[in-house]
């Protein structure tokens, strides 16, 4: 990444970034919903018998992943149209706090999940690539590596947003392959824990060397 420019140009249409992120913003705000019923209803019926033993790691895994996805966002759209002054700091170490604090939660429920390996190494790693991701973009930062901390950071806030990614493509896979039931995680649950954050990954990298080749070529033609 230390082949990025120092001063990375903002995107200039601070609209059209807003814009882009309304489809992730609505996905959050039906994910958090779906959630609440963790925060008002401390019962068994609430978390489930599968979730009541683990109940701590799992409000210390969704309460900050749910301030992180939300401080994230505005950070993403801050970031992407280069407003980098005090409020941009500020969330900052908020955000780089919730994921530090939800890795933890995450870590202690992957570990704990009853059998299914392959899932729960899933999860794990999940919350490894949140970890590191995170450490990246602010390792660049410190450094002043403008333009690695801005893609960093969006790796950082991809794999944020994975977990909630999986609860939504859970249920329309579900309906289009039938897999045998699972009370934990059948086969579309275990493939989702690797590929909701592993494939997006990837993608993003791709736009990323898309872009750094256009660029290059443009350059190279003048």
């Amino acid at each position: 990444m230390a082949s990025h420019s120092q001063g990375a140009p903002p995107i200039r249409y601070g609209w059209v970034v807003g814009l882009m992120l309304v489809v992730p913003g609505a996905v959050l705000a039906w994910f958090a919903g779906g959630a609440l019923h963790y925060l008002t209803d401390w019962s068994v019926a609430s978390f489930t018998p599968y979730y009541w033993g683990r109940r701590i790691g799992l409000l210390v895994h969704i309460v900050p992943g749910m301030v992180a996805s939300s401080v994230g966002l505005a950070q993403v759209w801050l970031g992407l149209t280069g407003r980098s002054g005090v409020a941009h700091r500020l969330l900052g170490r908020v955000y780089v706090v919730a994921v530090g604090t939800g890795c933890g939660g995450a870590v202690y429920l992957a570990l704990t999940i009853p059998g299914h390996f392959a899932y729960a190494s899933g999860l794990f790693f999940l919350a490894m690539a949140w970890a590191v991701t995170t450490v990246m973009a602010v390792v660049t930062i410190r450094a002043r590596m403008v333009a690695a901390h801005r893609y960093w950071m969006l790796r950082s806030y991809t794999v944020t947003f994975a977990f909630a990614l999986l609860r939504v493509v859970d249920q329309p896979l579900h309906w289009l392959i039938p897999v045998p039931a699972d009370p934990v995680a059948d086969q579309i649950g275990t493939m989702t824990a690797w590929a909701s954050w592993a494939l997006p990954l990837l993608a993003l990298d791709v736009v990323f060397q898309l872009r750094r080749i256009i660029s290059e070529n443009r350059q190279s033609h003048r």
